[in-house]
């Protein structure tokens, strides 16, 4: 391929400086037609920058953007849509409350000859799209009654409509189940074919492999490799991404088999649990020392089955036991008492305070046990945190550091440390990974198996097989709100769970 023949996009030596950050330094990138170009790195590594330059949300500081072979200015987000690029973001802007076709032409809705509105126009044109990626939905449907996987065509969909030569995604696969990514990657192919150019931005290697034709890595804002994704393998990127080898990503030294800890009785007994929102007739048990990993596409009930164990949902029938001892259903504040912590699926908006400091996130459930006639006792508050931080290796500057520039891996340590300052029996982790480079991923799974080496009974709800097969002792299905299987580690397959996930 020469120089500029074959590309459709190029990025020559960027740079892009914050206050007190350079966060590109020299990156050179570039796109083929009709080619996947994945990527990756950890978070901080400059992804984000890098595809906000090419949004035009941020104006590069040097460097040179080709397009088509020739310079680029982009400045703007106008620049970048005119150009012929289309980011699609992991947080889609839509706008809900308005149709399919109006999300998909935005920027330019045709006009009649009289400068009003060609509805008819529009909407054909949109179904036209829309049929083009095999998406068979209404022109006229509200865009806020879609799925996430639906929302994500529209986009696609307005892509098209602007005739874009190249596509960014942005996490794509986040919130999808896994028929919806399937269909995602045909919709890709289809983009492949068309001669689009696609900038696939993820943390799940296995999709790199799966979908791209090369990937790039970068890592502390500089590049660090591309290559041909035939002539690479998950342990070489890995270790690009992170400077070092990771020996593995699911690290097991605790007995936690199900036939050793069927000799003890179990931590969690939960018996023909039944709430308002989702569950119908669930039992399980956790023993001490077992990670038991529960599985089920979107919708299953996974989250419900977290937050009625923690008291969030009320339970309608049944009952739920710690150690013997029954739960009050629709408690929180009991079921701390009884030793239960909960890692809520959504922590940025339903466990950590994003304003507040790390030490006073890690601290926030043990403000009693820190407090003396009503006052916080700071200097022992500042030792306790400093102690699982340094336990835990949170990456912060200090620990006044406010959570919210925390990276989503070491915000996910600090919500575990708050927990584990409180005496448990029994953590539920909901999707403890999602949104995280592979580096904070392999430390996230060393912790569970240290938790569970130590004695603690862990539940982990997830979405992802590698992680299921990886990290659990004892695989539990859900579908439509019900168990619809359960399967030592050792003895199961994908297959086997996928199976048991659709019933």
């Amino acid at each position: 391929m020469n120089e500029n023949g074959g590309y459709v996009l190029q990025v020559r030596e960027i740079v892009k400086e914050f206050p007190g950050v350079r966060a590109l330094d020299g990156v050179r990138f570039d796109l083929a037609r009709g080619e996947v170009h994945a990527l990756v790195g950890e978070n901080g590594a400059g992804k984000s920058t890098l595809i906000k330059i090419l949004a035009g949300v941020y104006a590069k500081d040097e460097g040179e953007i080709l397009f088509e072979g020739k310079p680029a200015v982009i400045t703007s987000p106008t620049d970048s849509l005119r150009l012929g690029i289309k980011v699609v973001f992991q947080e889609l802007a839509l706008i809900p409350n308005m149709t399919v076709a109006e999300n998909v032409f935005l920027e330019s809705f045709p006009l009649k000859k009289n400068k009003a509105i060609d509805w008819v126009r529009m909407n054909e044109r949109t179904t036209d799209i829309l049929l083009s990626i095999g998406l068979p939905i209404s022109p006229r449907s509200k865009v806020g009654g879609l799925t996430v996987s639906q929302q994500q065509m529209v986009e696609i969909a307005r892509a098209l409509s602007h005739e874009a030569k190249v596509v960014v995604m942005d996490e794509p696969t986040s919130a999808l189940s896994p028929n919806e990514i399937k269909f995602l990657f045909n919709v890709m192919n289809k983009l492949k074919k068309l001669g689009i150019g696609i900038v696939y931005v993820t943390h799940k290697l296995e999709e790199v492999f799966e979908i791209s034709d090369r990937v790039t890595v970068l890592r502390d804002g500089r590049l660090i490799s591309t290559k041909p994704v035939g002539e690479t393998g998950t342990d070489e990127v890995v270790r690009d991404m992170v400077g070092r080898s990771i020996t593995t990503l699911f690290p097991r030294t605790h007995p936690g088999s199900r036939t050793h800890a069927a000799a003890n009785a179990p931590v969690l007994q939960v018996e023909n649990l039944s709430t308002e929102k989702k569950l119908r007739d669930v039992s399980l048990s956790v023993h001490a020392g077992e990670v038991v990993g529960v599985f089920g596409l979107l919708g299953a009930g996974r989250s419900e089955l977290a937050k009625a164990i923690f008291g969030l949902d009320r339970i309608n029938r049944g009952r739920i036991l710690i150690e013997g001892r029954e739960l009050r259903s629709g408690s929180p504040s009991h079921s701390v008492k009884m030793g239960i912590g909960l890692l809520t699926e959504n922590r940025k908006e339903e466990g950590l305070v994003l304003q507040m400091s790390v030490s006073q996130n890690i601290t926030l459930t043990s403000i009693r046990e820190l407090a003396t006639l009503g006052l916080i006792n700071r200097k022992m508050e500042t030792e306790r945190s400093r102690e699982f931080v340094e336990r835990f290796s949170i990456k912060t500057p200090s620990l006044r550091q406010k959570v919210m520039f925390l990276s989503g891996g070491n915000q996910q340590k600090v919500l575990l440390a708050r927990w584990l300052m409180k005496s448990l029996r029994l953590i539920i982790l909901d999707e403890p990974t999602r949104g995280i480079d592979v580096g904070a991923k392999a430390e996230i799974h060393k912790l569970i198996d240290e938790l569970a080496k130590e004695g603690l009974a862990v539940l982990v709800m997830t979405s992802e097989m590698p992680e299921l097969l990886g990290v659990s002792d004892r695989i539990l299905v859900m579908s439509k709100g019900s168990v619809t299987g359960e399967f030592p580690r050792e003895q199961t397959t994908q297959e086997d769970i996928l199976a048991a996930a659709i019933l």
